[in-house]
């Protein structure tokens, strides 16, 4: 059992690379519980840009892609990688960290955001939400329509306890801003009549949005790329910010200042997407691009809380407390 772990989060600790840390956690299945306070909220890390959300009562996972541990595991001879080459859920290790979900969100149809989303769906009976192109992908698994939604981002939806707010956004710019013309075949729209086992091809973006949930009184952004479109942003006032960080980041203007300043200076922002694809030991210049992006924050928002996620060890933060000098500011809460 995972027991959600007490943060100091000091200097220091900000500059220790999370996945160093990762490399030597318990990895053990984490059991869905009731946080220990009215208005806490637990957020587990699930590698890559994979998020378990949850007030205690509903779950909901962002980009699960459980998968990606499979290639750094010796026991698993390294498999070819193809666009034609069949690719397919690691159903072992995703039953082994998720026992239950209510809601899947997804980003995009990129493999390390999709691929394990359908399989979770018909083991949990979670409903997936994303572009039409993660519902294709879904609908290549056999996952029934009323267990999907489709959005186009816009959209700000009531779902009993908790509110979703669709962010339109914008894929990271790879290739060296080459993204939408790179010849590699991974952006456009997945079609409807796919059928699993699918190919690596057969994952393309389709489309990319963020989200904003309002759960249990917080307000957490959710990115799955290192990229945002800043009128999007702006005015939003969370309290927990999930910002894609690799060093894709880079490549963008002014990328977390900006982003600092539209978002209000949030209390807590958490990196995502810059776990190195799960590796265990990364190369030094992904942990030096880690380093420099929490400087980037403190330099950009002082009064910003950075927490390096671990692998499986779940985050609680507690109820948000406002006053009228931090409220503008997206209010302010401890962590444990």
């Amino acid at each position: 059992m995972i027991r959600p772990i007490a943060l100091a989060i000091t200097a220091a600790m900000l500059l220790c690379p999370c996945e160093r840390a990762n490399a030597q956690q318990d990895t053990s299945a984490a059991p869905v519980k009731r946080p220990r306070n009215t208005g806490d909220i637990r957020l587990t890390y699930l590698g890559n840009a994979g998020w378990e959300i949850t007030d205690g009562v509903t779950v909901i996972l962002v980009d699960p892609f459980l998968s990606q541990f499979a290639r750094w595991d010796p026991s698993h001879p390294p498999a070819e990688r193809t666009p034609n080459s069949l690719i397919a859920p690691d159903t072992a290790r995703i039953n082994k960290h998720i026992t239950r979900a209510d809601y899947i969100l997804i980003t995009h149809g990129h493999t390390d955001h999709a691929l394990d989303a359908g399989y979770l769906s018909n083991r949990t009976g979670a409903t997936i939400i994303g572009h039409e192109t993660a519902a294709n992908l879904a609908r290549a698994y056999d996952v029934p329509e009323a267990k999907l939604i489709t959005v186009i981002g816009g959209e700000d939806y009531k779902f009993g306890a908790f509110s979703l707010k669709v962010i339109p956004n914008i894929h990271s710019a790879l290739d060296q801003k080459h993204y939408y013309n790179n010849g590699r075949g991974i952006t456009g729209n997945a079609p409807r009549g796919l059928r699993a086992p699918l190919r690596v091809k057969d994952f393309v973006e389709g489309g990319n949005i963020a989200y904003l949930l309002r759960m249990a009184g917080h307000e957490v952004v959710i990115m799955g790329s290192m990229n945002y479109i800043e009128r999007e942003m702006t005015g939003l006032r969370p309290d927990i910010v999930l910002v894609g960080a690799n060093d894709q980041r880079r490549e963008i203007y002014d990328f977390t200042g900006r982003l600092m300043r539209a978002l209000g200076q949030p209390a807590i922002v958490i990196p995502t997407h810059a776990d190195s694809y799960g590796n265990p030991n990364p190369l030094p210049a992904a942990v030096a691009s880690n380093q420099r992006f929490v400087a980037e924050v403190a330099a950009a928002s002082p009064r910003t809380r950075v927490i390096r996620p671990v692998w499986f060890t779940p985050i609680v933060i507690p109820a948000r407390k406002c006053t009228p000098a931090t409220r503008a500011s997206g209010c302010r809460g401890a962590i444990r």
